[in-house]
């Protein structure tokens, strides 16, 4: 990957490379409020290469969600810019997919209609279309629930359906904002081993937000920490774990020397962001 070694002194750092695939540069998001402006992120930079995983933490409102937002085109930039592979981004696209934290999925419609609602709209034929949605259904294990309906569903097969939905329409980078945040433990781990097989398979790029700094060690080929707002980029740290192996011992892992010295790592940074205020 391109990220440099980290700074021992925790300084703002972001991979260096000739032809990002992400780039943020100088990005800077100011929001109007009653008591003046607020300065959500300050000159955020950061750039990363085609299928990373690159996963996102540090203090709550440290404008984690802003960023991811500004790559989405939800948010426009104050000042500075955001790049996907190469282009300028203008607004929301089907080259970025969205999954946030709550599903978000329409309840009248089945499992198969909710997961071809994107290449609905885009107007594929149907055959095209039934044929994507079988291969995708199947890919996260939902085929056999293809014509329940949301409320039928367990909270973790709610949150497949919405990867699905944003996958469907092949999008180059994949956004999560807290997808797992509202999941009890044992599903949250499910969860993060069949989106570890998602993104081999796929090798999308992925952009991961999670207060979980474990999730974030476990899961990413790199983990960016950011200050309390206004949000910089204090870090970003080359992670081996998911790259490691298709099947991995979960227990073996986290309880590793190198997987626990990486966690306190990321921890401490972000507690000496936080006392530096």
């Amino acid at each position: 990957m391109s990220s440099p070694n980290l700074p021992a002194d925790g300084e703002r750092a972001s991979p260096a490379s000739n032809t990002p695939f992400v780039e943020f540069s100088g990005l800077c998001v100011d929001f109007a409020s009653s008591d003046g402006v607020v300065v959500a992120l300050d000159r955020a930079s950061l750039s990363f290469e085609e299928g990373a995983f690159v996963c996102i933490v540090g203090p709550s409102g440290c404008g984690k969600t802003t960023l991811i937002q500004t790559l989405a085109g939800f948010l426009r930039p104050t000042r500075g810019s955001v790049r996907l592979a190469g282009r300028a981004i203008e607004g929301p696209g089907a080259d970025r997919g969205f999954v946030f934290q709550a599903p978000a999925l329409f309840p009248w419609m089945s499992v198969a209609k909710n997961a071809g609602f994107g290449l609905m709209v885009r107007g594929e034929p149907r055959s095209q279309r039934e044929a994507a949605v079988e291969k995708s259904l199947r890919l996260v294990g939902l085929w056999d629930f293809r014509n329940r309906y949301p409320y039928e569903l367990s909270g973790g097969m709610q949150q497949r359906l919405a990867i699905v939905r944003a996958l469907i329409n092949d999008p180059k980078v994949l956004l999560m904002d807290e997808p797992f945040g509202a999941l009890d433990a044992l599903t949250r781990e499910q969860m993060q081993e069949e989106l570890h097989a998602i993104w081999r398979r796929t090798k999308k790029t992925i952009v991961f937000i999670t207060h979980s700094v474990e999730e974030a060690v476990y899961l990413g080929t790199e983990v960016v920490v950011m200050s309390p707002r206004p949000g910089r980029i204090v870090a970003c740290l080359p992670v081996p774990f998911a790259r490691d192996a298709e099947q991995r011992d979960v227990r073996a892992v986290k309880s590793s020397p190198e997987f626990v010295a990486i966690r306190e790592r990321v921890l401490d940074l972000i507690w000496r962001t936080a006392d530096a205020r």
